[in-house]
């Protein structure tokens, strides 16, 4: 089975490629093992085209932030990463996208397997209308999990790892509706970690929270560096230069420029790059 072929992280993969745009021009620095892989991917909406011909390696247990201005196609990349937007009717893909080399858009890859190795915590918190417990039980349960002790088990590591624990564990069997935002959204973020996935995709993830919550999910995600290969849009360019080891930048759907965020944020390739940074549009 294709998820089989995934599962075969020791066998030999290709080395990495530096990340060009669509015209084939060198956008930054080659990346370090990538787990991630896109090849001239696009990505269409009916006629238009949200991504374009974007080629780059996203690095395996890195940070990798998206930037770039409203419409640039930064979550309809992220989406493509777990198949997302095969929920919009009309939407469609050409070129490459892999994980550990397996075309993600395979005729026989199991999404849902997939979407099980690639977690993703949204913009809006979307915890279940379930007890706290039964949010971070789903996914075990849904794999096979059942015996009680080994849900709690799994629960309370998912819970230390969102460092929710220590708020909520006298009060599993609440309604997660009644947690605060942040906590809300460090709960998807364990409810995602329970099925232990490989690659954890963020779209903004902190841009409806206050500043206190911000600053909690920026330490979750330091926290769970190297463990886990992490992909997150932001806005925030602050954000994504304290969180992220790559930057990618994208404008209209093209990739401008992919490399180091040390270099993208002081040294950047691309003029365009640092007129966006600098605030000089966008």
């Amino acid at each position: 089975m294709v998820m089989t072929i995934i599962d075969e992280k020791t066998r030999e993969k290709p080395p990495p490629t530096a990340p060009r745009n669509e015209a084939g021009k060198r956008t930054g620095f080659p990346v370090e093992e990538p787990i991630v892989r896109a090849e001239a991917f696009s990505v269409f909406y009916g006629a238009a085209q949200a991504v374009k011909s974007v080629t780059a390696d996203i690095p395996a247990g890195r940070v990798t932030a998206i930037i770039g201005p409203s419409g640039c196609g930064k979550s309809t990349f992220l989406r493509a990463i777990n198949r997302m937007n095969d929920l919009i009717p009309v939407c469609r893909v050409e070129g490459k996208l892999t994980l550990y080399d397996v075309d993600l858009y395979d005729p026989h890859i199991d999404v849902v397997t997939l979407r099980r190795r690639v977690g993703m915590v949204f913009q809006k918190p979307n915890p279940f209308p379930k007890s706290i417990f039964d949010n971070v039980a789903y996914g075990p349960r849904l794999s096979g999990i059942r015996g009680r002790a080994a849900l709690y088990e799994s629960v309370e590591k998912s819970l230390r790892r969102a460092a929710l624990w220590d708020e909520v564990k006298d009060r599993l069997a609440d309604s997660a509706i009644g947690l605060s935002g942040g906590q809300q959204q460090r709960l998807c973020i364990a409810r995602a970690l329970a099925v232990d996935p490989e690659v954890l995709l963020m779209d903004e993830p902190a841009s409806a929270l206050d500043p206190r919550s911000t600053t909690r999910i920026e330490d979750l995600i330091d926290e769970l560096r190297g463990d886990y290969t992490i992909v997150i849009v932001t806005h925030n360019m602050q954000q994504a230069a304290r969180v992220s080891d790559y930057t990618m930048f994208l404008y209209e759907g093209v990739l401008v420029e992919f490399g180091l965020t040390k270099q993208v944020f002081t040294k950047p390739v691309q003029e365009q790059t640092e007129a966006y940074i600098t605030g000089k549009f966008g």
